[in-house]
């Protein structure tokens, strides 16, 4: 015999007395909390004053009909599930398409069989406990994703001031290298190389838990892109030349838009430096700068070894890292790729990329010239 769970609240909402009372009356001795509307007005106003957990609605109400309640309870809901059993004489299939786009579960046709009415209200309890039990498990995600980046942002920060004191210490000792052998040297160059590495990941562990936590502040003003790019390549041009790689410019003239020259900055050095590390040492990196209608597009493409088909969707993902290694015994946080595409993104903006194994890659920052666009994902073009 089937009954209710008495945690779930159900409404019942018909402008027809007799068959409101009468279902009202079978639930509520099946043990069933029971709520009564007559009428969509009074219905929706009911769910948003109760925590209704299933809604059996009649489609022909005044004032509001059924199918009205439906859409304002799909566009208003948050947190629970509400599941809605629609009433209806209406046997038409372009109807029973309008309830479900509207967002019903199930239909009961009149005149109402309680026992059928009761079977679906089961269907109703067992998919709204798993919907509860699904929103319990996002909020504890939620909550340890919250705690995991507390964790690295305080681990981070305490490690970050005494790798700082570590590399100047070991930078002022690199300036004073004619009064140590030739030993003591490599040791001292191992430390700064190390500490600066070290640093570098600290800094990335602290952008990503500033960024996942909503602490990344944008400075927006109206800049050049252009010459934004070139204060990087000057800077990176000695890393470049390290490994005898040429880089190719071809930035056109594009009008200001507004960007935080830090971050924008961060996200270009990102795209740049991962083209050199994971190019081979004699061959060429290309830059692109360029209008494309309201948006600017700079590309960067390397003549490297391409990224394996099924590691791609792996690319913007935290912590991991591909089988593609830099070739120049270059460190690598895996980190890079992920922090660009969320300061991109928090521009209003996209990362695209190409790329084939063995035959390089391509990847290419989007962004609008007017502030103000709707975000925009990651994607391959």
């Amino acid at each position: 015999m089937h009954t209710c769970d008495p945690m779930m609240n159900i409404l019942v909402a018909d402008d027809d007395a007799t068959t409101r009372h009468m279902i009202a009356k079978f639930l509520t001795k099946k043990g069933c909390t029971v709520f009564e509307a007559a009428g969509g007005i009074e219905a929706f106003t009911t769910i948003l004053d109760q925590p209704i957990n299933i809604a059996v609605i009649d489609w022909m109400m005044p004032g509001m009909s059924g199918i009205d309640v439906c859409r304002k309870i799909r566009e208003n809901q948050k947190g629970t599930y509400i599941f809605i059993i629609m009433l209806t004489a209406k046997e038409e299939k372009k109807d029973l398409i309008e309830g479900f786009e509207a967002g019903v579960d199930e239909y009961i046709m009149k005149p109402v069989n309680l026992q059928e009415l009761m079977a679906r209200i089961n269907v109703g309890e067992r998919i709204v406990g798993l919907e509860q039990k699904l929103l319990e498990k996002q909020r504890e995600l939620s909550d340890n994703n919250q705690m995991k980046n507390k964790f690295i942002g305080i681990v981070a920060h305490d490690l970050r001031n005494p790798l700082i004191s570590i590399r100047g210490f070991s930078e002022l000792l690199l300036k004073d290298s004619k009064n140590f052998s030739g030993e003591q040297n490599e040791f001292l160059d191992i430390i700064h190389a190390t500490s600066r590495n070290m640093l570098a990941m600290i800094n990335d562990l602290l952008d990503i838990s500033r960024i996942e936590s909503g602490n990344m502040h944008l400075d927006l003003k109206p800049g050049s892109l252009k010459q934004l790019i070139m204060e990087k390549i000057q800077i990176i041009s000695l890393q470049a030349a390290k490994k005898h790689i040429t880089i190719h410019k071809d930035l056109s003239a594009i009008p200001e838009i507004i960007f935080d020259a830090h971050r924008l900055g961060q996200a270009v050095d990102n795209l740049i430096t991962n083209a050199i590390k994971f190019s081979p040492g004699g061959s060429n990196v290309y830059l692109r700068l360029e209008q494309e209608n309201e948006q600017v597009s700079f590309s960067v493409t390397d003549e490297g070894p391409g990224i394996p088909q099924e590691e791609q969707h792996l690319l913007f993902s935290e912590f991991h890292r591909l089988s593609v290694r830099p070739t120049g015994g270059e460190t690598s946080t895996g980190l890079g790729l992920t922090i660009a595409k969320k300061i991109i993104e928090a521009h209003n903006g996209r990362i695209d990329f190409k790329s084939r194994d063995g035959m390089g890659s391509t990847f290419r920052l989007i962004l609008p010239i007017a502030p103000g666009l709707p975000p925009n994902q990651c994607s391959n073009f």
